[in-house]
């Protein structure tokens, strides 16, 4: 729960008790519709006697569900207007999160069995934007107005948490450095500088980039596998396995080529001044937490630990190895 001296509450206006009504409307006309799908059902469908009791059984099961289902929402609604207030919550954007919940449905045939069915996935894709580090559900548009370091205001509902009002209040135009430098977006330019690396620097390195090769190797071995057991089948079925070993062992080949011109030429790092405009989290129910920055120079895939270091505005040094263009770490040393 949210400590309360961490927002405002406030009466709902004309407006906001509106916009809740409406949501009345859409559960009632979303009630009568389903209502009408299991009117229709239990009263033309299951009395004709082709169906046993399981069918009937499933289908009680899932109108109940449904009942619940728009009655939590609709006693939410009530709630809130119920009780006429708002939390409002002013404050700096610290964090953004993109969360896509994929899930899945099978279709059988008439028999029951799957075996030529086929499957349906459906993806829904969710937008927060945390507030002094409070997590809230937005939509997408009000997503995309704010960037990290903005200082925004929303207004939500405190039982459904229904966003009553977002707006940006300023625009985060902070350019200052740490080093006490001052540099302006419009007329920032490529830095980049070439160093040696400390041998901590490359015992990190060599460990990051076997971490990328098994990843690599977690797929081609099973391929390879599955060429000598399948080797004397149809080609036809061999085609997307031979594209497949093909792809992934140029991959393979490609990567060590370049890690053996970072042996060669003595260890270097390109270290890259950029300026940070915006970060970016993505989360998901079927892959790993993926973390971005947005920077002056382009979009970067970065780790968990250097996201956790880099703020809006700031202008940090990319530290990356040459040659096989992997980012180890991120600095703040502007004297470099």
């Amino acid at each position: 729960m949210v400590p309360q001296n961490q927002y405002e509450i406030k009466p709902l206006t004309l407006q906001d008790r509106k916009m809740l009504r409406r949501q009345f409307l859409f559960l009632i006309a979303f009630g009568v519709f389903v209502g009408a799908i299991f009117f229709f059902i239990f009263k033309f469908v299951l009395p004709t006697g082709e169906m046993e009791y399981i069918p009937v059984f499933v289908f009680t099961a899932f109108a109940l569900i449904f009942g619940v289902f728009i009655s939590y929402f609709f006693w939410g609604t009530y709630i809130d207007l119920k009780k006429g207030v708002k939390q409002c919550y002013t404050g700096i954007v610290t964090d953004k999160r993109v969360n896509k919940h994929t899930s899945s449905s099978a279709r059988h045939n008439r028999g029951g069995s799957h075996a030529y069915g086929s499957s349906r996935k459906s993806t829904q894709t969710y937008y927060y934007v945390s507030i002094e580090n409070i997590e809230h559900s937005v939509s997408y548009k009000q997503y995309s107005q704010a960037k990290l370091g903005d200082k925004v205001s929303i207004e939500i509902s405190p039982k459904k948490k229904e966003v009553l009002d977002f707006k940006v209040l300023e625009k985060n135009n902070d350019t200052t450095i740490l080093s006490h430098h001052t540099i302006s977006k419009n007329r920032y330019e490529r830095d980049e500088k070439s160093f040696p690396m400390t041998i901590k620097e490359i015992e990190l390195v060599k460990k990051m980039f076997f971490k990328t090769i098994r990843k690599d190797l977690v797929y081609l071995i099973p391929i390879i596998i599955l060429l000598f057991v399948l080797w004397k089948g149809i080609f036809i079925f061999l085609i997307p396995l031979i594209i497949a070993f093909i792809y992934y062992s140029f991959k393979l080949l490609i990567k060590y080529n370049r890690y053996a011109k970072f042996n060669r030429n003595g260890y270097l790092k390109t270290v890259t001044k950029v300026q940070v405009i915006d970060k970016l989290k993505a989360t998901s129910n079927r892959s790993s937490t993926k973390f971005q920055i947005e920077t002056n120079q382009g979009n970067i895939n970065v780790s968990e630990h250097i996201y956790n270091q880099v703020q809006a505005s700031q202008v940090i040094n990319l530290h990356k190895a040459s040659f096989i263009d992997l980012l180890f770490e991120v600095s703040f040393d502007y004297d470099n």
